[in-house]
C-alpha cells in the first residue's frame, strides 16, 4: 500500500470521527443531563422531595467528548496531508532522478 493510498483512507476516517464522536458527545449529554427526584422521609418536617440536577456534569462531558473529537479529526486530516505531501515529494523525486 502506497503512502497515497493510505492517505486516501484517512479522509473519511477523520469524518468518521469528527461526526461520530460528537454523535457519542451528544448521546451522552442526552443520557446523563437529566434531573433524578426522590421522596424522602424526614421524621420532623414530612416527606420532602429531594432532586439532584446532572445537566452541569452531562454540559462538560458533551465539551470533552467534542473537543477530543475535534482533535482526534484534526490529526487525521493533518496525517492525511502530510503522507499526501510525502508522496508527491516523492514523485517529484523520482522524476528528476530519470
Amino acid at each position: 500500500m502506497t503512502s497515497r493510498a493510505f492517505a486516501n483512507l484517512l479522509g473519511p476516517l477523520g469524518w468518521l470521527v469528527l461526526v461520530g464522536g460528537w454523535v457519542l458527545a451528544v448521546v451522552a449529554f442526552l443520557v446523563i443531563g437529566t434531573e433524578n427526584c426522590a421522596a424522602v422521609q424526614v421524621p420532623l418536617a414530612g416527606d420532602l422531595e429531594v432532586c439532584q440536577d446532572t445537566t452541569s456534569q452531562a454540559v462538560v462531558l458533551l465539551t470533552v467528548i467534542g473537543f477530543a473529537a475535534t482533535v482526534g479529526s484534526l490529526f487525521l486530516w493533518a496525517l492525511r496531508y502530510m503522507l499526501a505531501l510525502m508522496d508527491e515529494i516523492e514523485a517529484n523525486t523520482r522524476s528528476r532522478d530519470r
